[in-house]
């Protein structure tokens, strides 16, 4: 990790060398600000044959089937949000930039999200300052994981929030029954705090992209930290990604939260004697992945692993170690018509015979370049108490039973 932490800090310097010296041997005057308000809204009615829980703060998705659920859903493709973004151009291809983005529902016009803690923050998604130029880019704050990016350019639909490695990945965190739906995922966080992430320059038609999360915890500076490389190829229509993402005692404070609270029959003290600390090796996810794009069809594949490498599990049936596979397929009917589907299989390699699929399929309409009217459908087969694999981001269902779901919506961006 102190060798991850000292390529950060170089880049960081180069960064900011490169722009210094710019400006030395420049006018001393930078070029106006370019400020952008943007955002998208994405809603619309789904209909899924079993429902559970919403996630909450401090609590983990429910299990029991609370019945059919028919009703509005923010976010069919992805989530609605408002931003503003900005930068300021230094000269000779350096600038620094700054990006604040936050959920807005439409279901009831709030806004913001959970940040890692559970907490509900404006921002929630990305609030972060950042340098670029000839040494490559640099962020500072909460921010989306590199990974991400790596798994949704390696996706047919785009790590979508129906149907995709997006709700996959979903499925693998929540197999382990010690996530809240917000932070301190086992097999990896989609948004990240307290984070400083690095983008190398481009090496031929690879990009290579190093990020550290801090855990913030006095006394010692690896307690509940994540780190993570992730690579991206792309050249004509192949693309390929790779990612290693690993952590420590991730999920720990939810773990003895929820204890105290007699939320999972477990008491803190039982949690740290199981071996699950702040410093304990709970954390692993790598994964490989390729995208082909001929004529109008696009064709994806994935795998992915996850691990509590030293297997500390503090919830009674929930799992250590996953296995994913994700295949896609898309095909343009027309410059404003596509389709595509995709299959997403997990397996639980901690308990045995507990396993999960889904397939997926959706139409999408670009009525405008900017509005997207689509219709999407998904079955989804669980087996096993600790798997509920769901078809919708952020839409828990009970866990061991068959879903099917679909959704009709439309999502307007500016």
């Amino acid at each position: 990790m102190n060798k991850k932490l000292t390529l950060l800090a170089a880049a960081a310097l180069s960064c900011v060398g490169a722009a210094q010296a710019q400006t030395q041997t420049q006018t001393p005057e930078p070029l106006p600000n370019s400020i952008t308000i943007y955002g998208a809204l994405d809603g619309g009615v789904l209909s899924s044959s079993t429902s559970s829980l919403i996630y909450a703060p401090g609590a983990i998705a429910g299990t029991a089937d609370k019945g059919k659920f028919t009703g509005f859903k923010d976010g069919g493709i992805g989530g609605s949000n408002i931003g503003i973004k900005g930068e300021r151009n230094m000269g000779n291809g350096n600038k620094v930039f700054f990006q604040l983005q936050g959920n807005l529902k439409l279901n009831n016009g709030a806004t913001g999200g959970a940040d890692s803690a559970g907490v509900t923050q404006n921002f929630n998604q990305m609030a972060f300052v950042g340098l670029s130029g000839k040494a490559g880019e640099l962020k500072l704050g909460r921010q989306v994981a590199p990974m991400y990016y790596a798994m949704a350019s390696t996706d047919a639909r785009g790590a979508r929030y129906f149907g995709s490695t997006l709700t996959a990945l979903v499925g693998m965190n929540s197999a382990t029954n010690a996530w809240n739906g917000a932070g301190s995922a086992m097999f990896g966080n989609v948004y990240n705090d307290n984070s400083i992430s690095y983008t190398a320059p481009k090496f031929g038609d690879t990009t290579i992209s190093l990020q550290h999360v801090f855990g913030s915890t006095n006394g010692d500076i690896g307690a509940n930290s994540q780190d993570s490389v992730t690579a991206m190829y792309s050249n004509g229509g192949l693309r390929l990604s790779g990612l290693y993402y690993t952590g420590k005692g991730n999920g720990y404070s939810f773990a003895t939260t929820a204890a105290a609270s007699g939320g999972l029959g477990y008491t803190a003290a039982n949690a740290g004697s199981n071996g699950f600390t702040n410093t304990a090796n709970t954390n692993r996810l790598t994964s490989l992945g390729a995208l082909y794009t001929t004529g109008s069809w696009t064709m994806s594949a994935a795998v992915f692993e996850g691990k509590n490498p030293d297997n500390t599990n503090t919830v009674s049936g929930g799992s250590t170690h996953m296995n994913a596979t994700a295949l896609g397929l898309a095909y343009r009917l027309s410059p404003e018509i596509s389709v595509s589907g995709g299959y997403y299989s997990l397996k639980d390699k901690t308990n045995d015979g507990n396993k999960a699929n889904q397939t997926a399929v959706s139409v999408d309409y670009t009525m405008f370049k900017d509005t997207i009217v689509y219709v999407q459908a998904a079955s989804t087969s669980n087996t096993g108490s600790n798997m509920n694999l769901s078809p919708i981001f952020g839409t828990p269902v009970a866990a061991g039973k068959d879903n099917h779901a679909t959704m009709l919506g439309m999502r307007y961006t500016f």
